[in-house]
C-alpha cells in the first residue's frame, strides 16, 4: 500500500476519537443539544402519527375505494344529513345495476338484559346481512348469520360487559327488556373491537328488521316516512357516483308525499373515506369523524416548531463553542485536511448527537404516547419502529433533515477559518455574527409562539369554567323515563325527597336531547333547534324572557298553539324582539303556532358549538319522556342517589338513567385544560432553549469585549454598565423577535381557540402582555447570569493574560 494514500478505515477511526473527545470536552452543551433534539424528534413523531391517525379513519376497509355514503339535503336548510328514508337502499340497488351492494345502518339506545345479569341501557345496531360484504370487522369466534333474525353478534367489550368472564357464545341477549314486545336474541358470534378510527362504532349488531317501532312494531321496508341512520353503496365503478347523485331525483317526489313536513331537495352520495372527514358539516351524523383541524395539524405545528427550535439551538451552542476548538482546525489544514474533511467531521459529529437524540425519543414517547392517548378517548397513537415502515422511513429523513438542518451552518463556519490567522490570533472569533443572531431571533419567536398560546389557553380555561350558559346549569339534573307512562308515577315518587326544589318534566333536554326542523314564516323556512318541554320547564331551567310571556302555568290553552323563540331565530325571521310576539310559525302542514314568548340567547350545546335558533313548544305530561330536577344547593349528589333508589324500586328490571346538566361543559374543559397543559410543557422546552443559545451567543461577545470589559472595571465601572455594554447588540433583536413572536404567537394561538370552540375568551392583551413579560425577564436573567460570571472574574487576570 501507498504509505501517502490514506487508510480510510483508520481516517474514521481517527474522527471518531476527535469527536468522542470534542463531545466529551462540551459535556454541558452536548446534553443540552441532546436533550433539546430529542423532545424535538419526538414531538415530530407525535405530530406525524396524530397526523397520520387523524386521515386514517375507515382506510382499513378493503373496498373502501367504492362504498359510498347516501346523504341528503331537506327545505329550508343547506346542511347536508346524514339520515336516509329506508326505502332508498332497495330501489336503488334494484334500479341501478352499478350498485353491487347496499346497507342500511340504524343504532339506538335500548335496555338490554343478559340471562343472569342486571339490564343495561346500551346502544343497540341494526343492518342488513350484506354489512360483512362491505366492512371489513374481524371475527374473533363464533359465525356471522345476520339472515337469521333472532342472533346476534356481540364485541370484545360488549362480550366483557354483559357476560364478565363467561363464554358468551349461544347465550342470549334480550332487547327491550322492558318492554311487552321484548326479543331474546342468541349470541353467535365474537367481533373484534372497532378501532377508534373507524367511523362506525358498536357493541351489537343484529338485523335490521329486529328494530322495532315504539309500538312494538316491525318497519316496512317501503315506507319512505321511516329514516334510518345511514344508507351505504357498494358501486361498480365509483366514478358514477356523480351520475347517481342526479338519478336519485326520482326518489324524491316519494319520500316528500310520505313526509310533507320534511321534504328532501336532494341525495348525494359521498365516499366512505371522506365522510370521516366531514367533521362538523353533517348534522344527524350518527356515525363518528375524525378529530378536528386543530387536533389533527396542532401537534405537527408544534413538533415542527420544537425541533426547529432544537436545532437553531445547536447550530447556535456548537458556533458558539467553536473557539475552542480554533487551534486544531488550523493544526488539521496545516496537515492537508480538506475543507471538505472538516466539514465532514463536523457534521458526523452533529450526526451521533442526532442519533443519540433519536433514541431519547424513543424513550420519552414511551410515556409521552400513551399519556397523550389517556387525554382524548378517540385517539390511540403508536410509534412501532420497526414494524411500521412509514414511520421508519420517516425517522431516517428525521436524521438526515436534522442533521443539515443543525449541523450545516456550524460546519461551514468552523471549517473557514484562515491556518495563516488562526495562528497569527487574527481571527476575530465572536464577532458580529448576524447570522447566528437571526437564528437566535427565530429561537425567541419560536418561544413567544408556545407562551403566549399557553397563556391565552390557560386564561380560556378559566373564562369557560366561569362561562354564563344562559340557563341555570348548577345543580339540576335529569332522569331519562324511557316512555311517557312512568312520567306520573316518578314525579309524584320524587316530590316527597327532601333536597329537591323543583321537578319538570320535558321530552326534549337542553345540550341533551333535541332535534332539529325547518319551521317556516312569511315563505321563508329556517332551520332551527327544537325542543318539546313540560309545564314549568323554562323557570326551572332559568331561560330569560326578553319579550311577550312564558307558557301559562295551567298549559291548557298552550299545548300545540304557542311557542317561544330566542332571539337568534326571532332574527333570522328578520323580526325584533317585540316585532315577533304574535307572529305565526309554521311546523308542517297540520301545525301552526303563535309566537307567545321571546327567550334571551342561551348556549344550547357546548362551547364547541355557535348558539343556534331555538324554538320551543309546550307538551302534555303525558308525552313528557324526562324529569328535569333542582336540587337546593349542596344537595345535588344526594338527590341523585335518591332518585337512583326510588327507580330501583319502581322499575327493578329497568337501568337508571340520570344525568347531571353540569356535564355538558366537561368535554369543553377537559380538552381546553389539556391543550393549555399541551402547550405550557412545551413552552416551558422552547424557552429553555432559547435561554440555552442567549446564553452561548452572549458568552461570544463576552469573549470579544474580555479585554474592554476587564478595563471598565479597573476604571471603576460596575455591574450595571457592564450588563449594558454586553445588551447592546442584543436589545433590538429581542425587540424585533418579540414584536414578530407576539404577531404570531397571537394568530396562531385566535386560529387553533375559533377552530376548536365556536364560544371562547379569544387571546386578550393581558396574554401578550405577560407573554411578553415572561420572556424578557428570562431573557434578562440569562443575559444577567453570564454577566455575572464575567463579574467575578478578576481584571487584572484578564489583563495579563492579554
Amino acid at each position: 500500500m501507498n504509505p501517502f494514500i490514506p487508510n480510510c478505515e483508520e481516517m474514521f477511526k481517527n474522527y471518531c476519537r476527535i469527536i468522542i473527545r470534542n463531545l466529551r470536552r462540551n459535556k454541558f452543551y452536548t446534553l443540552i443539544n441532546i436533550l433539546g433534539l430529542g423532545v424535538g424528534i419526538a414531538s415530530m413523531v407525535w405530530g406525524f402519527q396524530n397526523y397520520r391517525y387523524s386521515f386514517s379513519y375507515d382506510n382499513f376497509h378493503k373496498d373502501k375505494d367504492f362504498i359510498f355514503r347516501a346523504l341528503i339535503k331537506v327545505a329550508g336548510s343547506d346542511d347536508l344529513k346524514g339520515t336516509c328514508p329506508i326505502p332508498l337502499a332497495m330501489a336503488a340497488k334494484n334500479d341501478f345495476p352499478v350498485i353491487k351492494e347496499t346497507v342500511r345502518w340504524e343504532g339506538r339506545p335500548l335496555n338490554i338484559k343478559a340471562e343472569g345479569n342486571d339490564p343495561f341501557t346500551a346502544q343497540a345496531n341494526f343492518t342488513d346481512p350484506a354489512f360483512f360484504n362491505l366492512f371489513n370487522f374481524p371475527l374473533l369466534r363464533g359465525a356471522i348469520d345476520l339472515n337469521d333474525h333472532s342472533t346476534v353478534l356481540i364485541t370484545e367489550r360488549a362480550a366483557r360487559k354483559f357476560f364478565g368472564n363467561t363464554d358468551p357464545i349461544g347465550r342470549t341477549l334480550l332487547f327491550y327488556s322492558d318492554q311487552p314486545y321484548k326479543r331474546p336474541l342468541t349470541v353467535t358470534g365474537i367481533l373484534k373491537d372497532p378501532p377508534l378510527n373507524s367511523s362506525i362504532q358498536f357493541e351489537t349488531i343484529t338485523h335490521i328488521d329486529n328494530r322495532l317501532r315504539p309500538d312494538g312494531s316491525v318497519v316496512k321496508a317501503d315506507d319512505w316516512s321511516w329514516f334510518t341512520d345511514a344508507v351505504f353503496l357498494k358501486l361498480a365503478q365509483p366514478g358514477q357516483a356523480g351520475r347517481l347523485n342526479n338519478d336519485f331525483k326520482k326518489y324524491l317526489p316519494l319520500e316528500q308525499s310520505a313526509r310533507p313536513d320534511l321534504k328532501l331537495t336532494s341525495i348525494v352520495l359521498e365516499p366512505l373515506l371522506q365522510v370521516a372527514n366531514q367533521t362538523g358539516y353533517i348534522d344527524k351524523n350518527a356515525l363518528d369523524q375524525r378529530p378536528q383541524d386543530p387536533a389533527a395539524y396542532g401537534p405537527l405545528i408544534l413538533g415542527i416548531l420544537i425541533l426547529l427550535s432544537a436545532c437553531l439551538n445547536f447550530a447556535n451552542t456548537t458556533v458558539a463553542q467553536s473557539n475552542r476548538r480554533l487551534k486544531e482546525i488550523g493544526m488539521r489544514k496545516v496537515m492537508g485536511s480538506s475543507l471538505r474533511q472538516i466539514m465532514g467531521q463536523q457534521l458526523l459529529e452533529c450526526a451521533l448527537i442526532v442519533l443519540l437524540a433519536i433514541g431519547l425519543s424513543v424513550l420519552i414517547n414511551l410515556y409521552w404516547l400513551p399519556s397523550f392517548n389517556a387525554m382524548f378517548i378517540y385517539i390511540h397513537l403508536t410509534a412501532d419502529y420497526w414494524n411500521d415502515h412509514t414511520l421508519l422511513l420517516f425517522l431516517i429523513s428525521l436524521f438526515l433533515g436534522v442533521t443539515l438542518l443543525a449541523g450545516a451552518y456550524p460546519a461551514f463556519y468552523i471549517s473557514r477559518f484562515n491556518a495563516a490567522n488562526i495562528f497569527r490570533g487574527s481571527v476575530k472569533f465572536g464577532g458580529r455574527n448576524l447570522f447566528s443572531r437571526g437564528l437566535l431571533g427565530l429561537q425567541i419567536v419560536i418561544s413567544f409562539i408556545t407562551v403566549i398560546a399557553g397563556v391565552a389557553f390557560s386564561r380560556n380555561a378559566s373564562f369557560q369554567r366561569n362561562y354564563d350558559y344562559g340557563y341555570n346549569k348548577a345543580n339540576v339534573m335529569g332522569l331519562n323515563l324511557q316512555n311517557e307512562s312512568a312520567y306520573t308515577t316518578v314525579r309524584d315518587e320524587l316530590s316527597t325527597m327532601t333536597g329537591i326544589e323543583r321537578i319538570a318534566g320535558t321530552r326534549d333536554q337542553i345540550g341533551f336531547s333535541y332535534h332539529t326542523w325547518p319551521l317556516e314564516a312569511n315563505g321563508a323556512k329556517k332551520e332551527c333547534t327544537y325542543l318539546d318541554v313540560g309545564e314549568n320547564y323554562t323557570e326551572l331551567m332559568g331561560l330569560k324572557l326578553v319579550a311577550g310571556r312564558n307558557f301559562h302555568p295551567s298549559g291548557t290553552s298552550d299545548y300545540g298553539r304557542s311557542m317561544l323563540i330566542n332571539e337568534k331565530l326571532a332574527f333570522a325571521f328578520g323580526w325584533r324582539p317585540a316585532e315577533a310576539i304574535g307572529q305565526q310559525i309554521r311546523k308542517d302542514d297540520s301545525t301552526v303556532c303563535t309566537v307567545v314568548g321571546v327567550l334571551k340567547d342561551f348556549t344550547q350545546n357546548s362551547l364547541f358549538n355557535p348558539i343556534t335558533p331555538v324554538a320551543i313548544c309546550l307538551v302534555t305530561p303525558q308525552q313528557c319522556t324526562q324529569l328535569i330536577i333542582r336540587a337546593k344547593p349542596g344537595s345535588l349528589s344526594s338527590v341523585y342517589d335518591q332518585s337512583r333508589a326510588a327507580w330501583s324500586k319502581l322499575y327493578p328490571l329497568r337501568p337508571f338513567s340520570g344525568y347531571y346538566q353540569d356535564a355538558i361543559g366537561a368535554q369543553a374543559s377537559h380538552i381546553n385544560d389539556t391543550v393549555a397543559g399541551i402547550f405550557s410543557r412545551f413552552a416551558i422546552i422552547s424557552i429553555l432553549l432559547a435561554a440555552t443559545g442567549l446564553f452561548a451567543l452572549v458568552s461570544l461577545t463576552v469573549l470579544k469585549k474580555t479585554k474592554e470589559i476587564a478595563i471598565r472595571k479597573v476604571v471603576g465601572a460596575n455591574g450595571r454598565h457592564i450588563f449594558q455594554l454586553v445588551l447592546k447588540g442584543y436589545s433590538w433583536l429581542f425587540l424585533l423577535s418579540a414584536a414578530i413572536g407576539c404577531y404570531a404567537g397571537y394568530s396562531f394561538s385566535k386560529l387553533m381557540m375559533d377552530l376548536i370552540f365556536r364560544i371562547s375568551a379569544g387571546v386578550s392583551p393581558s396574554s401578550l402582555t405577560i407573554s411578553f413579560i415572561g420572556v424578557l425577564l428570562i431573557s434578562a436573567l440569562t443575559i444577567g447570569t453570564r454577566v455575572w460570571l464575567v463579574i467575578r472574574t478578576k481584571a487584572t487576570e484578564v489583563l495579563k493574560a492579554n
